[in-house]
Formats: structure tokens, sequence, C-alpha cells
């Protein structure tokens, strides 16, 4: 059934819209694992595992994540860029959800537009950075937030701690002893700066 699903989701990916059936059917569940509030015991992640499906970026994964009020398991994974530690992403997962994962931060990569007809067509394209959700009709939609649209404070987040503590607010997440969590790259290497200019970023995809 899973893979199904799985499959199903991928046929309802068209026109650069991207459509999970089962969040749309299974609403009131993703609105609650989104909304309420989540903790981990997790006070420092360390971002170090090549990710096999793609090896230009390093992966922590399988990071447990518990509900308030819901016993489902959910994983954080962050992800982030062998050669430029300012590229990054956090994500939240529910598989018994959807393989996809249901809220998603991307300091950097390509726009997303958002294919709702209430939004104007000029303002329907959200560039990185940006946190990505699901409307009710399982639609996936990208949005800044008020800081994200501020030009410093937008800078100031390309820290990837000061990232995670806004990804916490906006997804309800906490430490146990309501603190954030922190992020480290490669803890455990002796490493070199790797911060390189995206010659992608900042450019506007359709």
């Amino acid at each position: 059934m899973a893979k199904y699903l799985i499959i199903l989701s991928l046929i309802l990916t068209y026109m650069g819209k991207i459509v999970i059936p089962e969040i749309r059917d299974n609403y009131p569940l993703y609105t609650q694992l989104l909304k309420e509030r989540k903790s981990t015991n997790e006070r420092t992640i360390d971002v170090s595992s090549p990710k096999k499906s793609n090896r230009n970026f390093l992966i922590a994964e399988n990071i447990s994540i518990k509900h308030s009020a819901l016993n489902n398991n959910i994983e954080f994974i962050a992800e982030v860029k062998v050669d430029n530690h300012k590229y990054f992403l956090f994500k939240l997962r529910c598989k018994s959800l959807s393989e996809t994962p249901f809220f998603r931060y991307d300091s950097d990569g390509c726009a997303h537009r958002n294919y709702d007809e209430s939004i104007p067509f000029d303002e329907q394209l959200i560039t990185t950075p940006h946190f990505n959700y699901f409307n009710q009709d399982g639609v996936l939609m990208a949005y800044k937030t008020e800081q994200l649209k501020d030009t410093n404070e937008c800078e100031a987040l390309q820290d990837i701690n000061l990232c995670m503590s806004h990804y916490c607010m906006e997804s309800n997440l906490r430490l146990n002893d309501e603190d954030f969590p922190s992020i480290s790259i490669l803890a455990n290497t002796l490493q070199l700066p790797t911060v390189k200019d995206d010659p992608n970023s900042g450019v506007q995809f359709i």
C-alpha cells in the first residue's frame, strides 16, 4: 500500500505542481503534526554522513522527534552541501503519513512556484531561502517569514544555528528543556573552510 501511495504521489507531480494525496486525504493529522509541540533529546545534531542519493550533500537523519499528543514516529533530517555550508536543508517527516517530508526549509536552490489562482501570478514565484508546507489540497507551497523578507535578518540566517532556531520556532520544535537543538558539521573530522558561491544562487527558475 505504501509503495502504491508513493507511486501515486509521483504521478500527481505535473507542470511543476507537487500533490501528495496522503497529505490531502489526512489533512487534520497533517495539521496536528505540524502545528502542535514537538521535542527531541538531541541537543547537538552532527551532519557528517555522505548522502547516498547525492554525494554533494552531507546528511543527518533518523533524528527522533516526539509529538506532544501523537504516537506517530517523526524524524528530523538535516542536509548540508559539501562545498558550501551556507546551503542547507531542514526536514520533518512522518512515514506513517507520507514518505515525503511534511515541512522543510531550503536555504538555497531553486525557486518554487505556488500554483494558486488566488495569488497574483507575479507573486507566485518564491525564491530561496524559503519554507515549504502543504495546503489542504495536498499541494506543496512555499513561503517566506518576515525575517526572511528582511535583508539583514535573512543574511544573519545564513548561520545554520540561527536558522535552526528559526526553523524550530516555525515548526514548534524544541529540546525537552524548551531550548533549541544545535547543528554541527563534520564535528569529528579535520575540515577546511568550504564556502563557495553557488552559480545558481539567486537564479529564478520558472
